[in-house]
């Protein structure tokens, strides 16, 4: 009786494997490919930068007044505007810097005029063919801002965001009345104007 008992659960362990092998035949049997899509989606990002010209150049305009006496002027027409490529302006301030500052810096002024167009160099005359506008008459080299003589910077930014220049002349005066004190000294003025980007903003982009 228990070898007809051992015999018999023999036969049912391998009839039981034999079951697993054949289902997992028929499951191969059954399995066929899919049909497949891919789409994407990808963003292009940049940075912009800020960028302001003066005279086309980004380096700055170097003005050599040297050798002046008591009653001369220097003249030099001055443009600045917003590099193509550049960020929209949210202000443009200037900042007076003074190297060895003495009688003399004290001595000169600056007179600066706005023109409505390019100003036009003839010999030794800038002459306006549009508007003129006077922004200062005889101001002092030293001041920033809106106490500078080239007068509210800020006011510039609406024609630099929309990439029209702002022509200038300015007008380095030593005085007739400067005094002996004044003489066989020299100075360095640096007027430097720093853009400001515009106000972050959020841009909604439909694909």
């Amino acid at each position: 009786m228990r070898t007809t008992t051992a015999r018999r659960n023999t036969a049912k362990i391998f009839a039981t494997v034999a079951l697993v092998a054949s289902a997992a035949a028929v499951a191969g049997i059954g399995t066929y490919g899919a049909y497949t899509d891919t789409t994407t989606a990808d963003v292009s990002v940049g940075s912009a930068k800020v960028s302001v010209l003066m005279n086309d150049n980004d380096q700055g305009v170097h003005v050599d007044a040297k050798g002046m006496v008591p009653g001369d002027k220097v003249v030099f027409p001055v443009s600045v505007k917003r590099a193509a490529g550049s960020a929209e302006l949210g202000d443009l301030t200037l900042q007076t810097t003074v190297t060895n500052q003495n009688a003399l810096t004290d001595a000169l002024r600056l007179t600066v005029d706005s023109c409505s167009k390019a100003w036009t160099v003839t010999g030794s005359s800038v002459t306006c063919s549009g508007t003129t506008t006077n922004v200062s008459t005889d101001g002092g080299l030293v001041g920033n801002g809106a106490t500078s003589a080239w007068g509210e910077t800020a006011s510039w930014v609406p024609n630099l965001n929309s990439f029209a220049p702002v022509y200038l002349r300015a007008t380095l005066t030593l005085p007739g009345s400067a005094g002996n004190n004044t003489a066989g000294l020299t100075t360095g003025i640096t007027w430097t104007l720093t853009g400001t980007q515009r106000t972050a903003k959020t841009t909604v982009v439909t694909p």
